[in-house]
């Protein structure tokens, strides 16, 4: 019998942006739900009977900030429903990574850079999320980041 494939929650604005991500995370066989707004995602989040195992989360949405959405999300889950979150941002914000790890984001990656590390960056926490070793923080290069 064949396990189920990934659920992927992706939260992004623009369309160019979210279609290219979508052809990607499908190619790998994952299910992929995208939502162009937080509330978008809020109402399908808390709607949904099946949570995702992994949410990628734009930093800058148009109705709410991307880390503000994580927090939200994943505080409002049930702790053995909690998703692995990726957020995603094209602003060079240095701040950035550390405001998405304590929001509750497992790693973060840089849109204009980092394009060929976001389904490595998905598997790698898809896999952490089915052992549930959700204890480290990766930041562009995939690099452990220190507590």
């Amino acid at each position: 019998m064949n396990a189920k494939p990934p659920l992927v929650l992706l939260v992004e604005d623009d369309a160019d942006t979210a279609t290219l991500y979508m052809a990607m995370l499908s190619a790998e066989g994952w299910l992929v739900v995208s939502c162009e707004n937080g509330q978008t995602a809020r109402d399908w989040c808390f709607n949904t009977q099946e949570p995702p195992q992994l949410m990628v989360l734009d930093v800058r949405l148009p109705d709410t900030s991307g880390v503000e959405l994580c927090q939200e999300l994943i505080n409002a889950l049930p702790g053995e429903y909690r998703p692995a979150v990726l957020m995603l941002s094209a602003h060079g914000d240095p701040r950035m990574p550390s405001r998405c790890r304590e929001a509750g984001a497992r790693a973060f990656l840089d849109k204009l850079r980092d394009l060929d590390r976001f389904v490595d960056t998905a598997k790698l926490l898809l896999e952490e999320q089915a052992s549930l070793n959700n204890s480290r923080f990766y930041h562009v290069n995939l690099t452990e980041m220190p507590d």
